[in-house]
């Protein structure tokens, strides 16, 4: 029986779902997918480069996206197999956030929202229609578990994001056998790290700081994405894959 997965956050090519749902289409999966308003066009362009069943609208900050995703997902009688959560929040659109001082509750609950709390959200309206011993994976990011001036917000919903896949684990695994797990890639070329800095400098350090001395590769984390999603020993764990940066002192 052919799988299927449901990628959530592809924007464009520089996406690291992106390179997730290429290796899924790669490995046999019927591969959905959503966007948002303003990535219509280049997510619509690359469902038809790879391969991509199917789009959805979905922007995790309004409830009848969700509403009308999830319902069309019924609708189109899609029993999930893999589930990939890759949204999160970018922050301001004026400028990054230099302290969390500065970030008034509204911000901050729309970050939570976007990046974490959809995870539970999608489940939650999905259920019925992800299989038994299916399996999630969640994106999250090194930077988590670090105080970086500028990424202060996104790496509070990302932290959350990772207690929420321990959560879910406990909670599915009882229920349908469903493992829930995340990856925290070391620094690659995202939207999210050009609010950093100069993308480049950012890049060489930690390529200089590497055992490996190289740069962590989006076809390695899809990779490994792929290798998770079908372990079935698994679940509630974190992994990175960072070229060894976090060993260094």
């Amino acid at each position: 029986m052919k799988k299927n997965a449901l990628v959530i956050g592809i924007r464009n090519e520089d996406s690291i779902c992106y390179y997730i749902a290429k290796e899924l289409v790669k490995n046999g999966y019927d591969v959905y997918a959503t966007y948002q308003r303003e990535t219509e066009k280049s997510v619509k362009e690359i469902a038809n480069e790879i391969g991509i069943k199917k789009t959805y609208l979905y922007d995790a900050r309004y409830d009848e996206d969700l509403e009308n995703f999830t319902s069309q997902v019924k609708k189109d009688g899609i029993m999930i197999d893999a589930l990939v959560h890759g949204i999160a929040y970018s922050g301001s659109a004026n400028s990054p956030v230099v302290s969390l001082l500065q970030v008034e509750w509204e911000e901050f609950a729309n970050a939570i929202r976007i990046g974490a709390f959809s995870l539970i959200e999608i489940v939650g309206k999905l259920i019925d229609n992800l299989r038994e011993e299916g399996s999630i994976l969640a994106l999250s990011s090194r930077l988590a578990r670090l105080a970086v001036p500028g990424f202060n917000v996104i790496g509070a919903t990302k932290a959350s994001l990772e207690s929420i896949v321990r959560g879910l684990a406990e909670s599915l695994g009882k229920v349908k056998n469903i493992r829930v797990n995340s990856i925290a890639p070391g620094p690659i070329p995202t939207k999210s790290l050009s609010k950093l800095g100069n993308v480049l400098e950012i890049l060489e350090a930690a390529r200089k700081k590497s055992p490996l001395k190289r740069n962590v590769k989006k076809e390695d984390i899809a990779s490994l994405a792929l290798t998770i999603l079908k372990n079935k020993s698994v679940t509630g764990t974190l992994y990175s894959i960072d070229t060894g940066m976090d060993i260094m002192g």
